[in-house]
């Protein structure tokens, strides 16, 4: 059976006394690899949601006005 450099579960926490040095390097290790991972998922979200709406101003802008319903014509009044 291996044996263990600690003696029980809160040795091995307190890291013989370098606990607060070893687990904010973990704790900053988990939150760079979180940024990691959600950094490029929104980067790509927010090219995605540019595109989308650059293609919908040029279909916009190329599509041609809509028709508009001819003015009635107006003739002249016989008094003027």
């Amino acid at each position: 059976m291996p044996e263990f450099q600690f003696e029980g579960v809160a040795d091995f926490f307190a890291m013989g006394g370098h606990a607060y040095f070893v687990w904010m390097s973990y704790g900053f290790f988990f939150v760079v690899l979180a940024f990691n991972l959600w950094l490029p998922r929104h980067q790509r979200f927010r090219l995605l949601r540019l595109l989308r709406a650059r293609q919908t101003r040029q279909a916009r802008s190329e599509s041609p006005p809509p028709a508009r319903a001819a003015a009635p014509e107006t003739t002249p009044s016989p008094g003027a």
